[in-house]
C-alpha cells in the first residue's frame, strides 16, 4: 500500500511517539491525528493481538464523536495506509454538499 506523506487538510498530528520497553525488550510506537472541525481522533497503538502468544499488531481506531475498530493489522505502514484512506474518505464526506 501507498500513501501520501502529506496529511488531509483539516487533520493534524497530535502525537507520534516510539518508546522502548527494556523489560519486554521490544518498542511501542503510538500515533494519534485529531481533525480540526470535529470531535474525532484516530490512533495507531502498537497492542498485543488478542488470542496470540507471541504476536503484535497495530490497532488502528477511531475515538470521540464516531468511534470506530477500522484495523488490527501486522506492519505500521500497512496501519498508517488505513489511517490516511480513513481521514481522505472523511474530509471527502464532509466537503461534500448536502442536497
Amino acid at each position: 500500500m501507498t500513501q501520501s506523506n502529506s496529511i488531509p487538510e483539516n487533520w493534524e498530528l497530535e502525537l507520534e511517539q516510539t518508546t522502548y520497553d527494556p523489560i519486554m525488550e521490544r518498542e511501542y510506537t503510538r500515533i494519534a491525528y485529531t481533525h480540526a472541525d470535529r470531535d474525532v481522533t484516530l490512533r495507531v497503538s502498537d497492542v498485543h493481538e488478542p488470542n496470540s502468544f507471541g504476536g503484535w499488531g497495530y490497532f488502528v481506531r477511531v475515538n470521540g464523536s464516531e468511534s470506530a475498530e477500522l484495523a488490527l493489522v501486522e506492519e505500521l505502514e500497512e496501519a498508517r495506509s488505513i489511517a490516511f484512506e480513513y481521514m481522505k474518505e472523511t474530509d471527502e464526506q464532509v466537503a461534500t454538499p448536502e442536497a
